[in-house]
């Protein structure tokens, strides 16, 4: 049971489906103004009022942006299952409270090294485009977003597809990282690679990092973005451990 410290609350101001799968939500809450901001912080969403109904279930969410003046963030939640958590998110309306606890993450920018690789499929879409906008604009990017279908995509907030996307229908880990190897040329300096989104994929090409282009475990940020429980597809939860 979380205890009453624990539990932030904010306004949604608007919500509105961005495609066939994508709701756009943005949030705003004083209590934002106790937050020390990184890009690349999550937030679990509790999937209704906790105060009243206190064993509530959360999911977690990247955030999209932080707009510290009027303390405001964009969340992208996903609905390609039929769970609780995509469920949850069709009932919401513009003006409605929502319960969370209070932001944080560990998949952070990180403007260290000389070029990126931003890896990831579509849940991870939104988290890997805060990464890319608060890296230095001199920063060189080798991306690749996979997709099951075009129509998946969705452009980050301004409008723009910073990213280079390849539909691979059916998705398997091997031709993600096959295409990879084949497109990827050579950059001098430390690298850094985020690897997030579908499980099995992250996993085949965190080792293909670690082993095959022997990158130092320190380098790869890799992280499943979800996993199924049961009917449910649960955004930024993994049990599976790199």
């Amino acid at each position: 049971m979380q205890t009453n410290h624990e539990i932030q609350k904010g306004r949604l101001i608007d919500i509105k489906q961005i495609n066939r799968h994508v709701f756009h939500l943005k949030i705003q809450s004083s209590d934002f103004e106790k937050m020390e901001y990184i890009p690349g912080f999550t937030i679990d969403i509790f999937l209704g009022d906790c105060l009243s109904f206190p064993n509530l279930e959360t999911r977690k969410y990247s955030i999209w942006n932080y707009e510290p003046v009027h303390q405001i963030i964009d969340v992208a939640i996903c609905t390609f299952s039929k769970g609780k958590g995509a469920n949850w998110v069709r009932t919401l309306e513009k003006d409605d409270i929502l319960y969370f606890k209070p932001p944080k993450g560990k998949l952070l920018v990180d403007d260290s090294a000389a070029y990126y690789y931003l890896i990831g499929d579509v849940t991870s879409l939104s988290h890997l485009y805060e990464i890319n906008r608060n890296l230095s604009m001199h920063k060189k990017v080798f991306s690749f977003i996979y997709a099951y279908n075009q129509r998946d995509i969705f452009p980050d907030l301004d409008g723009s597809f910073p990213f280079d996307h390849y539909i691979i229908n059916p998705l398997q880990p091997e031709i993600v990282k096959q295409k990879i190897s084949i497109l990827e040329t050579e950059i001098e300096g430390n690298g850094i690679a985020y690897i997030l989104g579908e499980p099995k994929t992250v996993v085949v090409l965190y080792e293909y990092f670690k082993n095959e282009k022997q990158w130092n475990i320190k380098s790869l940020k890799a992280k499943p973005f979800w996993k199924e429980i049961g009917n449910d597809t649960n955004n930024c939860v993994s049990s599976i451990k790199l």
